[in-house]
């Protein structure tokens, strides 16, 4: 208060209105700034599944939920306990499969990997892999590093058809 009062009787109204901007600028940077300094990632996975590709001999698709009660984050990539598989993060666009870079997972939300839409795919996978199996997979996040989660390969769920045919 006292600051105020000096101010007032001893700067010109057009130094108040410069000093008012600048001190408005500190504060509001201070505040964002402390707003930048996110929490760290809190990830967790829960409804992972896999099925065996109907179009591709040793190949399967995985599917789960990524939570996100913290902090943003990033899938980058997965791999297999088994030798010689290969393991892709992939998308849908445009109804064609095409393979990405990573996975967002903004804070406080869930993302979800499924059919015709975000997933993970498998390749090479044993002739020894078949519905029941279950396989480790070790996901690899940007900040919150690695998480291993058992994989249990299911029989493929019927998706409908468009326009409920």
């Amino acid at each position: 208060m006292f600051l105020a009062g000096f101010i007032s009787m001893h700067v010109s109204p057009f130094k108040r209105i410069n000093l008012f901007i600048i001190v408005f600028t500190v504060l509001t940077a201070t505040l964002s700034l402390g707003g930048c300094s996110s929490q760290p990632p809190q990830i967790s996975v829960e409804g992972q599944y896999a099925n065996m590709s109907g179009m591709f001999l040793g190949a399967g698709s995985v599917f789960m939920k990524i939570r996100n009660t913290g902090g943003r984050d990033a899938l980058l990539g997965a791999a297999a306990e088994l030798p010689n598989m290969v393991v892709e993060l992939h998308d849908v666009k445009e109804n064609r499969m095409v393979k990405i870079g990573k996975i967002p997972v903004p804070s406080h939300e869930t993302v979800e990997l499924k059919p015709r839409s975000l997933h993970i795919m498998l390749f090479n996978m044993p002739k020894t892999v078949q519905e029941g199996s279950t396989l480790t997979l070790t996901l690899t996040f940007e900040k919150s590093g690695a998480l291993q989660v058992p994989v249990r390969f299911e029989k493929p769920q019927q998706m409908p058809m468009h326009g409920g045919h």
